[in-house]
């Protein structure tokens, strides 16, 4: 399977922005990591990559970061970093 393509939406820049030099690091190799490796189960262990609904799948981007994206094809739209609970009610509200 080819890389992904990655984007970013409005909302996942602005959260980014408002982490700390560390935390963006984290988000960082981990959409890194996930580009590289989604579809292949044995490479992606680690990130935790779970389906949510639909289109929608999350990964670990640290031990309580979580990031959403959208896949379309092989288009993955980062939507949102938060925690369980934002993430939560960000699947309510979309």
């Amino acid at each position: 399977m080819p890389p992904l393509n990655i984007d970013f939406s409005s909302r996942f820049k602005a959260e980014a922005r408002a982490l700390s030099e560390e935390r963006k690091q984290q988000v960082a190799e981990a959409v890194a990591r996930l580009r590289g490796t989604f579809g292949q189960a044995h490479l992606h262990t680690g990130l935790g990559i779970r389906r949510l609904r639909q289109s929608y799948f999350e990964f670990r981007a640290g031990r309580d970061m979580r990031v959403v994206f959208k896949l379309e094809g092989s288009q993955a739209s980062m939507m949102l970093i938060g925690n369980h609970d934002d993430v939560r009610r960000f699947l309510k509200n979309s």
